[in-house]
């Protein structure tokens, strides 16, 4: 996302709380803020971290990118976070002067070189709408969802459903084995069908390969089924399609599997079954 700024001529600086990773992106071009206060001038920052207390951390903790005096930049957010932590940091956000735009994305690494990406965007309309030409560099489908933290929730939604495909692919690759079948020809076969998608493409990529050293681990994907579980719960809807797939993540991550991408559920329901992966 970043090298999209960059290319499309954006004056960009660039944070980063493991340093190293920010390094390439400065031999490309970009500016090093060595702390986030050092991103104070900017007119807009952007986000993107894994949790609700890391996005705490860097706005409204010591040493974020909120704790200053004086007028504070427009912080777009493209973090998956609950919504209870977009509008505390909002309120702090506002009280100095600004706004908070909770803009959460799809479509992954797979897509985002091409602008695939899609972004629902949700906050003050009027901070919307001065960040739009940020937000069109980043992503080929903009949605603004309005006021508030709805986009939260629709992102996490949209994660239940992208979590149940992987525990289905996986399960389907399993029982295909067991039946002398390739996953590679089931799995191209799906691709190629009505179902198929740039994420299924993805994820039937890692689990033909086995290389499941991807950057969505199973650890981040329980985050967020779990928010989507805390929305189920707070309504009284019933999900047991998702409760089975939340299960499965548990149990992956009990193996000590948490680091690696989602999709190797595929070796644990293979492990669990007896089969052994071609």
């Amino acid at each position: 996302m970043a090298r999209r700024l960059l290319s499309a001529g954006w004056d960009l600086s660039v944070y980063n709380r493991t340093p190293g990773k920010a390094a390439s992106l400065v031999a490309a071009g970009a500016r090093k803020a060595d702390s986030l206060q050092a991103l104070r001038h900017c007119d807009v920052v952007i986000t993107m971290i894994g949790t609700d207390d890391d996005l705490r951390a860097v706005t409204i903790g010591p040493g974020g990118l909120l704790d200053i005096d004086g007028p504070a930049p427009l912080l777009i957010d493209c973090s998956t976070v609950s919504a209870q932590v977009t509008t505390e940091v909002a309120a702090v956000a506002k009280a100095q002067g600004s706004d908070l735009l909770a803009a959460p994305v799809a479509g992954g690494p797979s897509v985002i070189g091409t602008g695939g990406l899609a972004i629902v965007c949700s906050g003050a309309r009027q901070a919307y709408d001065y960040a739009l030409p940020v937000l069109e560099t980043l992503a080929g489908k903009i949605i603004y969802a309005g006021e508030g933290a709805t986009s939260r929730t629709v992102k996490i939604l949209h994660n239940l459903v992208a979590a149940v495909l992987v525990h289905s692919l996986a399960e389907v690759c399993v029982l295909a084995e067991s039946l002398g079948i390739r996953r590679q020809d089931l799995l191209e076969f799906i691709c190629a069908g009505a179902v198929g998608s740039p994420f299924i493409g993805y994820k039937s990529a890692l689990m033909n390969s086995l290389d499941f050293a991807a950057a969505f681990t199973a650890a981040l994907m329980l985050k967020d089924v779990d928010l989507g579980l805390d929305l189920a719960r707070s309504t009284g809807v019933q999900t047991p399609l998702i409760d089975g797939t939340r299960a499965a993540i548990a149990d992956l991550i009990a193996t000590g599997r948490g680091e690696l991408d989602i999709a190797a559920l595929l070796v644990h329901l293979a492990e669990t079954n007896g089969i052994a992966l071609e």
